[in-house]
């Protein structure tokens, strides 16, 4: 008789591997040790932007942000914005009411796991197009309780009640295929606090202390040795301990802008929308049409001057645009730029007049899987793959631009003050933790995207035409 395979998958939210194996070393999260004796334990790559919410896409959907067309946790359109200001679809920022759109927002043919499964349980999680009501764990109360964290700072009791919520679903009876359960406090924490912070550390063991109640419930049901578990996160974090507002600098240097919350402002030259504080998309206003500038347009638009002013600002790691031909694109930082084209299958990466992220040489890729392979071990691991699929989508912005490390592009409206950022490329807002209870799958470098059919394989489900491929 076939037995029902199921799957149990945590996100904590911005857990960073090197903190997740010192705690494992240490013996302070026991059962994520077990999980890791008895299965694997490696590294994966996030997306671009890495910040929550869309970085929960490749895991659900298998899909970038890019592809999805939701380009950040806040994002602009320069096409309905200059068709109608008042557009539903000129801006958005998920930080607040306008979550609720996040699910009409995504693309109707790229269907979620919840969608694909069968029985699909929540927790906490924005992506929830057709979950029924009854099979969102968090979201009653959910508004007022992350109100109090955030403003009080107190973080713990969302997990606390998280998993109480799950434990109360398995103890009435339920049957499930898939479970999505979110634990936001690690990354509160590391916002708020210091991602070392005791109190960080304290939001690991409750996630961990979660899964021992959890693995101990299903095993009792017998269901444990047909589960997968999958914990990962989409991000992860680094220290901030300077705050450069990219909204006000391009005011101050005459290109007026919008940005969240002050979005009517009259007659702006630009927007600027923030994604995990180390993100920034730059849209130009001040120019005829609606349409993405490419280089020779955008550095006239820009000004020359005013785009060596910002490359000289030591908040900034690199920015990037499109180049003057499709699927071509440049980064660049305050010693000169490289070029990156995605051309047929391949990938490519040739220093122009400097090397902005120090892989050495010209970097050549037959396919997006080896663009991972040989960038996984370097400061801006799968950066090819990760710049291309983002300026697929015109919300991607005319400039892309990633904060330093210690940095963040967000100030006077971040409160409280965040003490952690992420968003970027760099290698450690990119590289998230992977664990899973099986041995033996594919060894190759991995994404966040491929847990989507991998999950979609365990049940037996076909695997559908994404961006990432299965672990076995």
């Amino acid at each position: 008789m076939l037995t029902k395979k199921r799957v149990v998958f945590y996100l904590v939210d911005g857990a960073r591997p090197d903190v997740l194996s010192e705690l494992l070393s240490k013996g302070e999260l026991p059962n994520f040790s077990r999980i890791a004796e008895e299965g694997t334990y490696r590294m994966a790559t996030s997306c671009f932007p890495s910040t929550t919410g869309p970085a929960y896409l490749p895991f659900l959907t298998g899909h970038f942000p890019g592809t999805m067309g939701i380009t950040g946790i806040r994002w602009f359109d320069k096409y309905e914005f200059k068709r109608s200001r008042l557009n539903k679809y000129a801006m958005r920022s998920y930080c607040g009411p306008e979550a609720a759109w996040f699910n009409t927002d995504m693309p109707v043919d790229k269907p979620t796991l919840f969608e694909l499964t069968g029985r699909a349980y929540n927790l906490y999680n924005m992506i929830t197009r057709n979950v029924p009501d009854e099979f969102d764990l968090g979201k009653k109360g959910k508004g007022l309780l992350y109100t109090r964290a955030h403003f009080l700072k107190r973080h713990h009791p969302v997990d606390f009640q998280g998993h109480a919520r799950i434990m109360d679903m398995f103890r009435q009876g339920n049957d499930f295929d898939f479970l999505f359960a979110v634990f936001p406090s690690v990354d509160w924490d590391s916002h708020y606090y210091h991602y070392r912070d005791q109190r960080t550390v304290e939001a690991y063991k409750i996630a961990d202390q979660s899964l021992g109640e959890v693995r101990e419930f299903l095993e009792k049901k017998g269901w444990w040795n047909d589960t997968l578990f999958v914990l990962t996160s989409d991000h992860g974090l680094t220290a901030t301990h300077s705050h450069l507002d990219l909204g006000d600098w391009m005011a101050a240097h005459d290109l007026k802008s919008v940005y969240y919350p002050v979005i009517w402002k009259n007659e702006p030259k630009s927007a600027v929308m923030i994604s995990g504080n180390s993100f920034g998309s730059i849209h130009l206003l001040n120019h005829e049409g609606a349409h993405v500038l490419r280089e020779k347009e955008l550095r006239e638009c820009f000004g020359e001057d005013r785009l060596k002013a910002l490359l000289s600002e030591e908040a900034f790691n690199f920015i990037s645009y499109r180049g003057q031909t499709e699927n071509s694109f440049y980064v660049e930082n305050k010693d000169g730029k490289a070029f990156i084209e995605h051309k047929g299958a391949g990938y490519s990466y040739r220093p122009v007049t400097a090397d902005p992220f120090g892989f050495d040489h010209d970097l050549h890729a037959e396919n997006h899987r080896e663009a991972l392979d040989i960038t996984f071990d370097s400061a801006y691991p799968d950066a090819l793959v990760q710049i291309a699929q983002l300026f697929q989508s015109r919300r991607a912005g005319d400039l892309v631009t990633g904060a330093k490390p210690g940095y963040d592009l967000r100030d006077f409206w971040e409160y409280p003050e965040h003490k952690g950022s992420h968003g970027s490329l760099d290698r450690e807002h990119m590289m998230v933790p992977l664990l899973y209870n099986q041995q033996g799958w594919a060894t190759h470098a991995a994404r966040t995207a491929d847990l989507f059919n991998t999950i979609l394989k365990w049940k037996g489900k076909a695997v559908r035409e994404t961006e990432g491929n299965s672990l076995f």
